[in-house]
Protein backbone atom coordinates (compact mmCIF):
# COMPACT_ATOMS: atom_id res chain seq x y z
CA UNK A 1 0.00 0.00 0.00
CA UNK A 2 2.61 2.46 0.91
CA UNK A 3 4.61 1.38 -2.36
CA UNK A 4 1.38 2.51 -4.48
CA UNK A 5 0.83 5.68 -2.51
CA UNK A 6 4.27 6.15 -3.23
CA UNK A 7 3.63 5.73 -7.12
CA UNK A 8 0.81 7.82 -6.91
CA UNK A 9 2.48 10.85 -5.34
CA UNK A 10 5.69 10.10 -8.20
CA UNK A 11 3.05 10.31 -10.62
CA UNK A 12 1.11 13.77 -9.22
CA UNK A 13 4.74 15.18 -8.95
CA UNK A 14 5.72 14.54 -12.47
CA UNK A 15 2.61 15.52 -13.62
CA UNK A 16 2.63 18.97 -11.76
CA UNK A 17 6.19 19.43 -12.81
CA UNK A 18 5.56 18.98 -16.05
CA UNK A 19 2.71 21.29 -16.48
CA UNK A 20 4.76 23.87 -14.74
CA UNK A 21 7.49 23.63 -17.42
CA UNK A 22 5.33 23.67 -20.28
CA UNK A 23 3.56 27.11 -18.87
CA UNK A 24 6.88 28.41 -18.09
CA UNK A 25 8.19 27.42 -21.83
CA UNK A 26 5.48 28.52 -23.97
CA UNK A 27 4.94 31.79 -21.62
CA UNK A 28 1.52 32.47 -22.46
CA UNK A 29 1.07 35.97 -20.98
CA UNK A 30 5.49 37.07 -21.83
CA UNK A 31 6.24 37.78 -18.85
CA UNK A 32 9.32 35.64 -19.06
CA UNK A 33 12.71 36.14 -20.03
CA UNK A 34 13.62 33.48 -22.47
CA UNK A 35 16.34 33.78 -25.35
CA UNK A 36 13.64 32.30 -28.05
CA UNK A 37 9.94 32.85 -28.22
CA UNK A 38 8.74 30.58 -29.95
CA UNK A 39 5.14 31.38 -30.03
CA UNK A 40 5.56 35.48 -29.96
CA UNK A 41 1.62 36.16 -30.26
CA UNK A 42 0.61 35.87 -26.60
CA UNK A 43 -3.31 35.44 -27.28
CA UNK A 44 -4.25 35.29 -23.62
CA UNK A 45 -2.65 38.76 -22.90
CA UNK A 46 -4.45 40.51 -25.03
CA UNK A 47 -7.25 41.00 -22.86
CA UNK A 48 -5.07 41.44 -19.72
CA UNK A 49 -3.09 43.83 -20.20
CA UNK A 50 -3.61 45.44 -16.47
CA UNK A 51 -2.67 42.36 -15.16
CA UNK A 52 -0.02 40.92 -17.31
CA UNK A 53 2.10 43.98 -18.61
CA UNK A 54 3.87 44.76 -15.07
CA UNK A 55 5.73 41.42 -15.08
CA UNK A 56 6.49 42.11 -18.88
CA UNK A 57 7.73 45.12 -18.23
CA UNK A 58 10.03 44.17 -14.87
CA UNK A 59 12.29 42.02 -18.03
CA UNK A 60 12.02 44.01 -20.94
CA UNK A 61 14.87 46.46 -20.31
CA UNK A 62 13.30 49.39 -22.47
CA UNK A 63 14.78 52.07 -23.55
CA UNK A 64 11.92 53.90 -24.84
CA UNK A 65 8.48 53.62 -22.74
CA UNK A 66 4.71 54.40 -24.41
CA UNK A 67 2.39 55.59 -21.88
CA UNK A 68 -1.62 56.18 -22.69
CA UNK A 69 -4.30 54.09 -23.75
CA UNK A 70 -5.90 51.28 -26.22
CA UNK A 71 -5.45 53.82 -28.63
CA UNK A 72 -1.45 54.55 -28.15
CA UNK A 73 -1.07 50.24 -27.81
CA UNK A 74 -3.23 49.75 -31.16
CA UNK A 75 -1.69 52.30 -33.32
CA UNK A 76 2.38 52.72 -32.18
CA UNK A 77 4.76 50.15 -34.91
CA UNK A 78 6.82 48.29 -32.93
CA UNK A 79 10.23 49.21 -35.16
CA UNK A 80 10.51 52.60 -35.79
CA UNK A 81 14.03 54.92 -36.04
CA UNK A 82 12.88 56.86 -33.41
CA UNK A 83 13.21 53.59 -30.82
CA UNK A 84 17.15 54.22 -32.08
CA UNK A 85 16.99 50.31 -32.48
CA UNK A 86 16.36 50.26 -28.90
CA UNK A 87 14.21 47.99 -26.60
CA UNK A 88 11.05 49.55 -26.67
CA UNK A 89 7.82 49.01 -24.17
CA UNK A 90 4.41 49.50 -24.66
CA UNK A 91 2.43 50.00 -21.60
CA UNK A 92 -0.84 51.27 -23.54
CA UNK A 93 -3.48 49.90 -20.67
CA UNK A 94 -7.21 49.68 -22.64
CA UNK A 95 -9.67 51.56 -20.44
CA UNK A 96 -7.38 52.84 -17.76
CA UNK A 97 -7.48 56.77 -16.66
CA UNK A 98 -4.36 58.51 -16.03
CA UNK A 99 -3.81 57.70 -12.55
CA UNK A 100 -3.34 53.59 -13.40
CA UNK A 101 -1.41 55.06 -16.25
CA UNK A 102 1.08 56.77 -14.54
CA UNK A 103 1.17 54.19 -11.81
CA UNK A 104 1.67 51.69 -14.16
CA UNK A 105 4.73 53.98 -16.00
CA UNK A 106 6.42 54.92 -12.14
CA UNK A 107 6.41 51.01 -11.75
CA UNK A 108 8.61 50.64 -15.39
CA UNK A 109 10.79 52.86 -14.45
CA UNK A 110 11.77 51.84 -10.91
CA UNK A 111 12.63 48.19 -12.61
CA UNK A 112 14.32 49.97 -15.63
CA UNK A 113 17.14 52.51 -15.16
CA UNK A 114 17.33 51.45 -19.35
CA UNK A 115 14.41 54.06 -19.71
CA UNK A 116 15.61 57.31 -21.43
CA UNK A 117 12.98 58.36 -23.49
CA UNK A 118 8.81 58.23 -22.74
CA UNK A 119 6.12 59.20 -25.04
CA UNK A 120 2.67 60.28 -23.28
CA UNK A 121 -0.27 59.99 -25.51
CA UNK A 122 -3.01 62.19 -23.89
CA UNK A 123 -6.86 61.83 -24.59
CA UNK A 124 -9.60 63.91 -23.40
CA UNK A 125 -11.88 61.70 -22.36
CA UNK A 126 -9.49 60.71 -19.68
CA UNK A 127 -9.05 63.94 -18.49
CA UNK A 128 -12.97 64.90 -17.84
CA UNK A 129 -15.29 64.01 -14.96
CA UNK A 130 -18.90 64.06 -14.30
CA UNK A 131 -20.59 67.03 -14.30
CA UNK A 132 -22.64 66.53 -10.61
CA UNK A 133 -19.08 64.90 -9.44
CA UNK A 134 -15.90 66.69 -9.86
CA UNK A 135 -13.03 64.36 -9.28
CA UNK A 136 -10.30 64.98 -6.87
CA UNK A 137 -8.51 62.04 -6.45
CA UNK A 138 -8.62 57.98 -7.41
CA UNK A 139 -8.52 55.33 -5.17
CA UNK A 140 -5.82 53.17 -6.72
CA UNK A 141 -5.90 50.29 -3.64
CA UNK A 142 -7.35 47.68 -6.52
CA UNK A 143 -4.09 48.04 -8.90
CA UNK A 144 -1.15 49.32 -6.59
CA UNK A 145 -0.12 46.00 -4.63
CA UNK A 146 0.61 44.70 -8.22
CA UNK A 147 3.33 47.35 -8.40
CA UNK A 148 6.86 46.70 -7.25
CA UNK A 149 7.30 50.90 -7.54
CA UNK A 150 4.85 50.87 -4.11
CA UNK A 151 5.97 47.60 -2.21
CA UNK A 152 6.95 49.27 1.20
CA UNK A 153 3.60 50.59 1.17
CA UNK A 154 2.09 47.40 0.96
CA UNK A 155 0.40 45.50 3.48
CA UNK A 156 0.56 41.96 4.35
CA UNK A 157 -2.72 41.41 2.53
CA UNK A 158 -1.74 42.82 -0.69
CA UNK A 159 2.08 41.21 -0.72
CA UNK A 160 -0.65 38.11 -0.96
CA UNK A 161 -2.32 39.24 -3.63
CA UNK A 162 1.06 39.62 -5.70
CA UNK A 163 2.53 36.33 -5.16
CA UNK A 164 -0.44 34.48 -5.34
CA UNK A 165 -0.93 36.06 -8.32
CA UNK A 166 2.49 35.53 -9.83
CA UNK A 167 1.75 31.80 -9.15
CA UNK A 168 -1.21 31.89 -10.93
CA UNK A 169 -0.04 33.24 -14.10
CA UNK A 170 2.43 30.45 -14.13
CA UNK A 171 0.35 27.45 -12.86
CA UNK A 172 -3.34 27.22 -12.94
CA UNK A 173 -6.26 25.79 -14.83
CA UNK A 174 -5.95 29.32 -16.66
CA UNK A 175 -2.51 29.76 -17.13
CA UNK A 176 -3.05 25.62 -18.70
CA UNK A 177 -5.83 26.51 -20.68
CA UNK A 178 -3.67 29.89 -22.24
CA UNK A 179 -1.26 28.03 -22.83
CA UNK A 180 -2.80 25.77 -25.27
CA UNK A 181 -4.48 28.81 -26.73
CA UNK A 182 -0.82 30.20 -27.27
CA UNK A 183 -0.11 27.20 -29.28
CA UNK A 184 -3.95 26.77 -31.45
CA UNK A 185 -4.21 30.36 -31.90
CA UNK A 186 -0.95 31.77 -33.21
CA UNK A 187 -2.24 32.35 -36.45
CA UNK A 188 -6.22 33.05 -36.29
CA UNK A 189 -7.26 36.69 -36.31
CA UNK A 190 -7.51 37.68 -32.78
CA UNK A 191 -5.89 40.22 -30.92
CA UNK A 192 -2.57 39.42 -29.09
CA UNK A 193 0.33 41.26 -27.46
CA UNK A 194 3.93 40.27 -27.97
CA UNK A 195 6.37 40.02 -25.51
CA UNK A 196 6.85 44.16 -25.37
CA UNK A 197 3.11 45.19 -24.86
CA UNK A 198 2.53 45.79 -28.53
CA UNK A 199 -1.34 44.66 -29.93
CA UNK A 200 -1.47 43.61 -33.29
CA UNK A 201 -5.34 44.29 -33.37
CA UNK A 202 -6.15 41.07 -35.63
CA UNK A 203 -9.17 41.06 -34.69
CA UNK A 204 -10.66 44.42 -36.41
CA UNK A 205 -9.19 42.32 -39.26
CA UNK A 206 -11.80 39.57 -39.03
CA UNK A 207 -14.21 42.03 -38.31
CA UNK A 208 -13.73 44.05 -41.12
CA UNK A 209 -13.55 41.39 -43.19
CA UNK A 210 -16.86 39.70 -41.79
CA UNK A 211 -18.95 42.41 -41.40
CA UNK A 212 -17.08 45.43 -43.28
CA UNK A 213 -16.41 49.10 -41.50
CA UNK A 214 -19.38 50.16 -41.03
CA UNK A 215 -20.23 47.76 -38.31
CA UNK A 216 -17.27 49.36 -36.35
CA UNK A 217 -18.28 52.94 -37.28
CA UNK A 218 -22.11 52.11 -35.95
CA UNK A 219 -20.45 50.22 -32.43
CA UNK A 220 -18.30 53.35 -31.72
CA UNK A 221 -20.88 55.85 -32.34
CA UNK A 222 -22.83 54.13 -30.14
CA UNK A 223 -20.81 53.67 -27.72
CA UNK A 224 -19.62 57.36 -27.76
CA UNK A 225 -23.29 58.46 -27.80
CA UNK A 226 -23.98 56.40 -24.35
CA UNK A 227 -20.44 57.36 -22.50
CA UNK A 228 -21.17 60.83 -23.67
CA UNK A 229 -25.02 61.87 -22.82
CA UNK A 230 -25.81 59.18 -19.91
CA UNK A 231 -22.08 60.29 -17.89
CA UNK A 232 -22.27 64.55 -18.48
CA UNK A 233 -19.24 64.65 -19.21
CA UNK A 234 -17.13 67.89 -18.57
CA UNK A 235 -13.56 69.02 -18.77
CA UNK A 236 -12.91 70.94 -14.96
CA UNK A 237 -9.53 72.84 -14.11
CA UNK A 238 -9.57 71.97 -10.49
CA UNK A 239 -9.95 68.02 -10.87
CA UNK A 240 -6.94 65.88 -10.04
CA UNK A 241 -5.80 65.18 -13.55
CA UNK A 242 -3.55 68.04 -14.79
CA UNK A 243 -2.06 67.72 -11.48
CA UNK A 244 -1.38 64.25 -11.59
CA UNK A 245 -0.20 65.06 -15.31
CA UNK A 246 2.09 67.78 -13.35
CA UNK A 247 3.40 65.55 -10.96
CA UNK A 248 4.63 63.01 -13.11
CA UNK A 249 6.58 65.29 -15.32
CA UNK A 250 8.47 66.30 -12.48
CA UNK A 251 9.30 62.96 -11.88
CA UNK A 252 10.48 62.05 -15.52
CA UNK A 253 12.49 65.30 -15.13
CA UNK A 254 13.88 64.12 -11.78
CA UNK A 255 15.20 61.00 -13.63
CA UNK A 256 16.57 62.79 -16.15
CA UNK A 257 14.12 60.90 -19.06
CA UNK A 258 13.48 62.91 -22.39
CA UNK A 259 9.42 63.04 -22.35
CA UNK A 260 7.08 63.40 -25.98
CA UNK A 261 3.89 64.87 -25.49
CA UNK A 262 1.20 64.07 -27.73
CA UNK A 263 -2.64 64.71 -28.34
CA UNK A 264 -4.16 61.07 -29.81
CA UNK A 265 -5.38 61.73 -33.03
CA UNK A 266 -9.89 61.29 -33.31
CA UNK A 267 -11.20 60.43 -36.90
CA UNK A 268 -14.04 62.98 -38.14
CA UNK A 269 -16.76 61.31 -36.40
CA UNK A 270 -15.11 61.22 -33.53
CA UNK A 271 -14.36 64.63 -33.41
CA UNK A 272 -18.48 65.86 -34.37
CA UNK A 273 -19.54 63.78 -31.48
CA UNK A 274 -17.38 65.87 -29.28
CA UNK A 275 -19.31 68.62 -30.75
CA UNK A 276 -22.54 67.35 -31.06
CA UNK A 277 -22.83 66.35 -27.55
CA UNK A 278 -21.35 70.31 -26.86
CA UNK A 279 -17.97 69.34 -25.59
CA UNK A 280 -16.12 71.11 -28.30
CA UNK A 281 -15.30 74.17 -25.56
CA UNK A 282 -14.13 71.99 -22.76
CA UNK A 283 -11.88 70.13 -25.41
CA UNK A 284 -10.39 73.36 -26.62
CA UNK A 285 -9.55 74.84 -23.25
CA UNK A 286 -8.50 71.14 -22.33
CA UNK A 287 -5.84 71.88 -25.28
CA UNK A 288 -5.25 75.18 -23.80
CA UNK A 289 -4.24 74.17 -20.27
CA UNK A 290 -1.69 71.13 -21.69
CA UNK A 291 -0.11 73.61 -23.68
CA UNK A 292 0.31 75.84 -20.65
CA UNK A 293 1.30 72.98 -18.71
CA UNK A 294 3.73 72.08 -21.17
CA UNK A 295 5.10 75.37 -21.46
CA UNK A 296 5.65 75.02 -17.88
CA UNK A 297 8.11 72.10 -17.94
CA UNK A 298 9.64 73.31 -21.30
CA UNK A 299 8.34 70.86 -23.69
CA UNK A 300 6.72 70.77 -26.87
CA UNK A 301 3.22 69.45 -27.55
CA UNK A 302 2.33 67.80 -30.55
CA UNK A 303 -1.83 67.65 -31.19
CA UNK A 304 -2.84 65.59 -33.47
CA UNK A 305 -6.67 65.65 -32.90
CA UNK A 306 -6.60 68.39 -35.49
CA UNK A 307 -9.11 68.03 -39.05
CA UNK A 308 -6.28 67.01 -40.71
CA UNK A 309 -6.69 65.53 -43.92
CA UNK A 310 -6.20 62.21 -42.53
CA UNK A 311 -8.47 62.81 -39.82
CA UNK A 312 -11.00 63.91 -42.94
CA UNK A 313 -10.67 60.47 -45.27
CA UNK A 314 -13.30 58.21 -44.01
CA UNK A 315 -13.63 54.96 -44.96
CA UNK A 316 -17.27 53.65 -47.41
CA UNK A 317 -19.18 51.52 -44.41
CA UNK A 318 -19.25 49.06 -47.00
CA UNK A 319 -16.15 48.16 -47.34
CA UNK A 320 -14.59 44.85 -46.24
CA UNK A 321 -10.76 45.81 -47.15
CA UNK A 322 -8.49 46.25 -44.31
CA UNK A 323 -6.48 48.40 -46.54
CA UNK A 324 -9.15 51.02 -47.65
CA UNK A 325 -8.92 52.16 -44.29
CA UNK A 326 -5.20 52.55 -43.70
CA UNK A 327 -4.79 54.93 -40.86
CA UNK A 328 -7.80 54.03 -38.36
CA UNK A 329 -9.98 51.26 -37.52
CA UNK A 330 -12.52 52.90 -36.33
CA UNK A 331 -13.25 56.66 -35.24
CA UNK A 332 -11.51 56.61 -31.81
CA UNK A 333 -8.39 54.07 -33.11
CA UNK A 334 -5.82 54.65 -35.05
CA UNK A 335 -3.58 52.47 -36.83
CA UNK A 336 0.69 51.64 -36.70
CA UNK A 337 0.82 53.33 -40.37
CA UNK A 338 -0.71 56.95 -38.68
CA UNK A 339 1.60 55.54 -35.57
CA UNK A 340 4.43 55.52 -38.40
CA UNK A 341 4.02 59.43 -39.05
CA UNK A 342 3.07 60.45 -35.04
CA UNK A 343 7.28 59.03 -34.77
CA UNK A 344 8.44 60.40 -37.69
CA UNK A 345 7.25 64.00 -36.22
CA UNK A 346 7.98 63.35 -33.27
CA UNK A 347 11.54 62.46 -34.25
CA UNK A 348 12.07 65.13 -36.66
CA UNK A 349 9.94 68.07 -34.78
CA UNK A 350 8.00 68.67 -38.25
CA UNK A 351 4.06 67.87 -38.08
CA UNK A 352 3.68 69.02 -41.69
CA UNK A 353 -0.22 69.21 -41.91
CA UNK A 354 -0.90 66.53 -39.39
CA UNK A 355 -0.53 68.26 -36.38
CA UNK A 356 -0.23 71.27 -34.17
CA UNK A 357 2.85 72.06 -32.31
CA UNK A 358 2.90 73.82 -29.37
CA UNK A 359 6.10 75.09 -28.75
CA UNK A 360 5.76 78.11 -25.84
Amino acid sequence: MKHYLKLVLVFISTGLFLLIAFSYWLDPYGIYLHSSDTFPRKIAAADKGRTVKPYQVMHAAPYTLLIGNSRIELGMPFEHPFYQDKPVYNMGLPGAGITMQYDYAKHAIANNDSIKQIVIALDFLDFTSRANHINTQVDNSSWRWRLTSDDNAKSLTEKRHYYAERMSLLFSLTAIVDSISTVTLQSNNVNALNRFGFNDGKLYQFHVAAEGFGALYQQKAEELDNSLSNKQLVFAKNSYHLNKLDNFLDLLKQNNITVFLLINPYQKPYLDKIKQHKLDSHFIVWKQELASLAAQHQLMLFDYAIRSHLVNEVVSTQSRDAEDSPYFWEPAHYRPAFGNLILDSLLTGNCHDLCHIYND
